[in-house]
């Protein structure tokens, strides 16, 4: 292989790489403008982070934490919850994003609607747990959640 097969090579790994970036960058544009736009009392905060993710403060207790999983041209969208203090960090669902901008095969990164209906389904189980916690006078475990993301 000579250096020109190399560099177009290169060339065609650095445009796919920048073209999952840039459908990543919609995806969290796109989901941030459903939760800030919507009139439905969600209980979310943006939260500013230099990294590439997205975070919300949930009932300025909880974190909800979404990010493309680690690892070189990973279409993996992870959302995990953690406490503020980023303590007891646990996977709660994943999501595919796929180099057109498709989330999970169906979804348009720039749909707003949708987006923010898959993301709320995504954390639908966070919810539950504190709506069974605060109701039941209960303690909070979301341990559950993370046997329900890796089942």
């Amino acid at each position: 292989m000579n250096i020109w097969e190399l560099s177009e090579k290169a060339e065609y790994i650095a445009d796919k790489h920048q073209r999952l970036l840039a459908q990543w960058q919609h995806y969290g544009n796109t989901l941030i403008q459903g939760i800030t736009l919507s009139k439905a009392k969600l209980h979310h905060a943006v939260g500013c982070n230099p990294d590439d993710d997205v975070r919300f403060f949930l009932f300025d207790h909880f974190v909800i934490h979404i990010a493309l999983a680690e690892g070189f041209n990973s279409h993996t969208i992870e959302y995990y919850v953690e406490k503020r203090d980023g303590s007891d960090k646990i996977l709660i669902a994943q999501a595919i994003l796929d180099d057109d901008g498709r989330v999970d095969g169906s979804i348009s990164n720039r749909n707003r609607e949708q987006v923010l209906e898959h993301y709320l389904e995504k954390i639908r189980p966070v919810y539950d747990s504190l709506y069974r916690a605060v109701h039941d006078d209960a303690p909070l475990s979301l341990l559950p959640l993370q046997q329900k993301a890796l089942a």
